[in-house]
């Protein structure tokens, strides 16, 4: 966000704590000259205006897009060669095709890929990678590393004295109303994305061998978990909640992965 009329150049630090670091507090600065920088996650590019219509007009949106299946692939064109493994286009399209969108994951697929291959070293021989190779092997394993810790405070949700009440599942195991979202949401499979309301409810219809919650109380179950998202020192947001529009965000890839593969340690 910067100053359209003020001295561009006038980049000042300002330090302030989180809480007070709102929109409503820098706007006086920026009317000043001071130029801000807002980052925000899509669906959020919008909230200062929203907080302070005055700031219409002064908000330059810039969205840094994610990256291609083509830049990803990259990543292997570049890497595998090093250790003399021809990049196969096959497999590189396959590992990019599961990576939301993250150089890192792409990373940790060819270097997984590599070790179980047993090329650890470069090779005077050329190498290619076992066509019939079983990539959810790796894909489980990364997803088990990477999203474990923050669906266990999910799955925990609040610290409360009662127990909560269990629901049975069409596994024939049961579960928490809090681990029931979760294992809804597992069930879309999303991606980095806005999951609506209604496609949470069908997929609870899937997973649940009882009638629904109550709206009110899956509303509340997604405040709550957004709550704890936030809050999360170990983790960067990893889901948000907006009530008025029924819409919940996932926006964390390493998460949304997690959710498409991590099924076998959400037990």
């Amino acid at each position: 966000m910067s100053q359209r009329h003020g001295d561009a150049s006038d980049y000042r630090r300002f330090p302030l704590p989180p809480e007070a670091a709102t929109t409503r507090t820098l706007k006086p600065l920026v009317f000043d000259g001071l130029s801000v920088v807002y980052l925000a996650i899509p669906h959020r590019r919008y909230d200062a205006v929203k907080v302070e219509r005055e700031m219409n007009g002064r908000i330059e949106s810039i969205e840094v897009p994610t990256w291609t299946e083509d830049e990803l692939i990259q990543i292997s064109e570049l890497g595998f060669p090093l250790l003399n493994v021809s990049p196969d286009i096959t497999v590189s399209s396959r590992l990019a095709r599961e990576t939301q969108g993250s150089p890192h994951l792409m990373q940790e697929f060819c270097r997984n890929i590599c070790y179980k291959s047993g090329f650890r070293d470069r090779s005077t021989v050329a190498r290619t990678i076992n066509p019939e190779f079983d990539y959810g092997i790796i894909f489980r394993e990364v997803a088990g590393g990477l999203g474990k810790s923050i669906y266990d405070k999910l799955a925990g949700g609040p610290h409360q004295r009662a127990d909560r009440l269990s629901r049975r599942l069409k596994n024939g195991k049961s579960a928490d109303i809090y681990k029931v979202v979760l294992l809804a949401l597992a069930h879309l499979k999303p991606g980095v994305e806005t999951v609506e309301y209604e496609e949470l409810r069908t997929a609870l219809r899937e997973v649940l061998d009882e009638d629904l919650p109550q709206a009110h109380e899956i509303s509340r179950v997604l405040e709550q978990m957004a709550r704890i998202s936030a809050l999360d020192e170990s983790s960067v947001p990893v889901i948000d909640y907006k009530k008025e529009e029924r819409k919940l965000h996932v926006t964390d890839p390493f998460f949304a992965f997690f959710l498409r593969w991590g099924g076998h340690v959400m037990d």
